[in-house]
């Protein structure tokens, strides 16, 4: 198969442009197809591997160009596509997509004859984005020629370096008769452009990724002003000049290649160490921390137990994450200004040590600067896990709802059993949504805040129409599609692509989660149907219970309709997805956590955003319709939500403490991925249980989550524990 390059020329000027496109908002108008196709298609200057078209333009926004060596078309553009040079159109390949209405075609084939289509489009302003005039394109053919008869015959030899230094590359080469020689250097191993016939070339000018650094008869060159410690790539093409009053006529297939590295300098230790070394709020085995980088290549960050560090890193040795220092432990070797160390005990005092050193661009290293490193400690939190009752979905007039954050956030402190609320915006303009906002909001919930109430901030991403809505907190970033409306883009609609929103919110990592809004099996393009695991990482939990969402009740006594959304959590389960249960009221009125008194309750160690956050990634949590309910669920000694394998038979124990009597506490046993929603494995009419699943086989797996109801109605779900029985 071959490789076309293809360079847009102006037709007057004869510049090189390289064109790119951008995306921008459409008004909202009509397209209609260019009514004629462009004129006068004529090619100049055709040689054995290029030539020139132009044509005259019609009343159009633009022109797409297609090449083929088949004098027919077996396929026409689709309106609504925007096609990029090098795409094809079966037999075709696109050369041109813009309003210019001259080619230079290069790279052909010699004594090959081409044909070129040209379709008039329109794509401006207007909503169906590309419409293609695709009656009778404008089209032409032309031959090149055998072989340029001013070409040379072959390409130097023998390309050798001499006197390379860490700024500097002597190189030199072997002739072949008596022609002109240009050199260009690169960073990378393809040269993304040849030569053009005919172009006179300077020192230092570009050639696709690449520059010229010597032009003319010399066989020898000095590349000056290079990095040290990196590979440069020359290519040397010989052309013919003087001697044919051609003006270069180059060889541009198959230039003389080779590559040489600049040396590295000696290490030496940074100058300075980093600066501002700040913890995130720990839990009750880790805690991450991030610092101000200083002029070095790298940082060796140690912890300990002990406020003085016995030891410091030594010239030459590179440690790594785990390695002893002294009384201390390595965390992280690398140019990461971030860090996370687990493993902590609860309860105790860490103090952390940060070294700068040089070594990547550099030989004889790593070379640290031992002098006055960075340090900071941090206490690891309690090991108790708390109940803490609260509700993750609700709008303030920032999108869709009523009152300003601050306001909403103390009207659901006043409520009762409200430990948490999370204000989840909604993250488009069609719903009244502003980044100028994002901020004031995520603003007013760090100042509303207190030890005994907690305000979140977060968001409710997509529409309903194209997919359903995704709760999302822990990511800090407004994430849309709205043009100059979000911090990080992620198109409409897309769910689970490489840039969907589930990836992305993978890709903040942390305590960064997902969890699914009033759902149905076909939302969330088909995650339902086909087992997704970005999906899975980034969803910790699915409503059973939404709404009332207009409701005006602020006496809690408008509860929507109990464990409506339980089948979808079930099916999830079933289809192997891990989350829990959550109860969302989803208020668009100040009526925050006073409606209803279901609460999403949550198993944290402290009431802070870091304790609550990691408890929902853990899946600590339960969905209760009493938001008194105190449950107590493990198997063997994990809580609800923990994943686990153990040798032994799994034993399931269960207690509650509810605001009216029990009148049955139920086992739900499934199989994940099995497709069979979980089944009632035990049940009691107290208030505790107790039972071993002896059927577990060695290496099945099950998850068991538990159902309680109360005589007044009432029922609480719980997170499941997911179950391996080993060898």
């Amino acid at each position: 198969m071959k490789k076309y390059i293809f360079i847009l020329w102006g037709v007057m000027a004869m510049s090189l442009y390289t064109s790119s496109t951008f995306a921008t908002p459409k008004m909202q108008l009509t397209c209609v197809a260019p009514t004629a196709q462009a004129t006068n298609l004529s090619f100049l200057n055709t040689y054995s591997d290029n030539s020139f078209a132009r044509f005259v333009p019609t009343t159009a926004d633009g022109y797409l160009v297609l090449l083929s060596t088949s004098a027919t078309l077996t396929a026409t553009p689709v309106n609504g596509v925007h096609y990029a040079i090098g795409d094809t159109l079966n037999t075709a390949k696109v050369i041109s997509s813009s309003s210019e209405t001259g080619i230079q075609i290069y790279n052909l084939s010699p004594s090959t004859t081409y044909s070129v289509f040209v379709f008039a489009y329109n794509n401006t302003d207007c909503v169906e984005d590309i419409l293609y005039n695709t009656s009778s394109p404008l089209s032409g053919s032309f031959t090149t020629t055998v072989v340029s008869p001013f070409q040379p015959a072959a390409q130097p030899t023998n390309l050798v370096f001499t006197n390379t230094s860490e700024s500097t590359i002597t190189g030199s080469f072997t002739p072949v008769s008596n022609d002109n020689y240009l050199v260009v250097m690169a960073t990378v191993p393809s040269l993304q452009a040849t030569p053009i016939d005919h172009y006179v070339y300077s020192i230092g000018t570009a050639i696709g990724n690449g520059i010229v650094i010597s032009n003319g008869t010399t066989t020898s060159f000095t590349a000056q002003g290079l990095t040290p410690n990196n590979n440069y790539y020359f290519f040397v093409f010989a052309y013919a000049n003087a001697a044919c009053n051609c003006i270069g006529v180059y060889r541009s297939n198959d230039p003389l290649t080779n590559t040489v590295a600049t040396v590295k300098p000696n290490c030496v230790a940074p100058t300075g160490q980093p600066t501002a070394l700040l913890f995130n709020t720990p839990t009750s085995t880790a805690v991450s921390g991030s610092f101000t980088a200083a002029n070095a290549d790298e940082y060796l960050v140690v912890y300990s137990t002990s406020a003085t560090l016995t030891a410091a890193p030594v010239n030459g040795i590179n440690y790594t994450p785990g390695t002893a220092l002294g009384n201390g432990q390595v965390i992280s070797a690398g140019n990461e200004v971030a860090f996370n160390a687990t493993g902590l005990t609860s309860g105790t005092k860490y103090y952390f040590t940060v070294f700068a050193y040089n070594n990547l661009q550099c030989n004889n290293g790593p070379v640290y600067n031992t002098t006055a490193p960075l340090k900071g400690d941090s206490t690891i939190a309690s090991t108790t896990l708390h109940y803490y009752f609260g509700n993750f979905h609700s709008h303030s007039e920032y999108s869709d709802g009523t009152g300003l954050p601050s306001g909403d956030f103390a009207y659901g402190d006043a409520a009762d059993c409200m430990d948490f609320l999370g204000i989840s915006e909604h993250n488009h303009v069609s719903a009244g949504m502003a980044l100028a906002n994002w901020s004031l909001g995520r603003a007013q919930a760090t100042a509303a805040t207190t030890p005994t109430f907690l305000a979140l901030y977060g968001m409710e991403w997509g529409v309903i129409s194209g997919g359903g809505h995704v709760i999302i907190y822990g990511v800090p970033d407004l994430l849309g599609w709205d043009a100059g409306q979000y911090n990080t883009f992620v198109a409409k609609n897309d769910y689970i692509g490489t840039a969907g929103v589930f990836p992305t919110i993978n890709s903040y990592g942390g305590n960064a989660f997902a969890t699914l809004a009033h759902p149905n099996n076909t939302d969330f393009q088909g995650i339902m149907s086909t087992y997704n695991a970005a999906a899975d990482n980034a969803i910790v939990g699915t409503a059973v219970e939404n709404g009332p969402s207009t409701s005006t009740n602020t006496t809690y006594s408008d509860p929507p309709a109990s464990m409506s959304y339980l089948s979808f959590f079930r099916n999830m389960l079933a289809k192997g997805y891990h989350l829990g249960p959550t109860i969302d009221h989803d208020n668009h009125n100040v009526t925050h956590g006073h409606t209803t008194r279901g609460r999403t309750v949550v198993l944290a160690y402290n009431l802070t955003e870091n304790d609550i956050l990691d408890a929902m990634r853990h899946m600590r949590f339960y969905a209760s319709e009493d938001c008194s309910a105190l449950v107590n669920f493990k198997v063997n000694t994990d809580v609800m939500g923990s994943t686990l394998a153990a040798t032994t038979a799994p034993v399931i124990t269960v207690s509650a403490t509810t605001s009216s009597a029990i009148t049955s506490i139920k086992v739900y046993m499934g199989v994940p991925g099995s497709g069979s929603n979980a089944t009632i494995l035990s049940s009691t009419t107290s208030s505790t249980l107790t039972y071993t699943d002896n059927a577990l086989t060695t290496g099945k797996t099950r998850y068991y989550y538990i159902d309680i109801t109360e005589a007044d109605g009432k029922r609480i779900i719980t997170a499941p524990v997911w179950y391996t029985k080993t060898p």
